[in-house]
């Protein structure tokens, strides 16, 4: 274990004697587990308080759900030229590369299709 993380690990420990409790989420800039110290929730590893942002605002939806048609046609097109290229690429490297980005591209075709309902 290196300095840095035994110094985090014996912040974590301090904070926990101290009666904060650990909480499920982890830090959004380091990831490491978060403490609820107080009304704060704090970092032990960044070694800063964490601040959640509360919308206010109702985000309108239609405007989106208009572009849903259009960035399908668009991932399935994408989806239809990687296809292609794993059928002439060799390469291990690259033929993982192009898997990584077909199933993002898939992931994010599903979550339009769900967006719709």
């Amino acid at each position: 274990m290196d300095d840095r993380n035994d110094v985090s690990v014996k912040k974590m420990a301090e904070l926990l004697r101290r009666g904060a409790t650990m909480l499920a989420e982890s830090c959004p800039q380091c990831g490491s587990l978060l403490f609820k110290v107080g009304d704060d929730i704090y970092c032990a590893k960044c070694d800063r308080r964490i601040v959640y942002a509360k919308s206010t605002d109702a985000v309108d939806a239609q405007p989106v759900k208009a572009l849903i048609p259009e960035l399908r046609v668009t991932l399935i097109g994408k989806l239809k030229a990687l296809n292609e290229l794993v059928a002439s690429e060799n390469d291990i490297e690259a033929l993982t590369r192009i898997a990584n980005l077909m199933v993002l591209l898939l992931q994010s075709l599903h979550h339009l299709e769900s967006m719709k309902e």
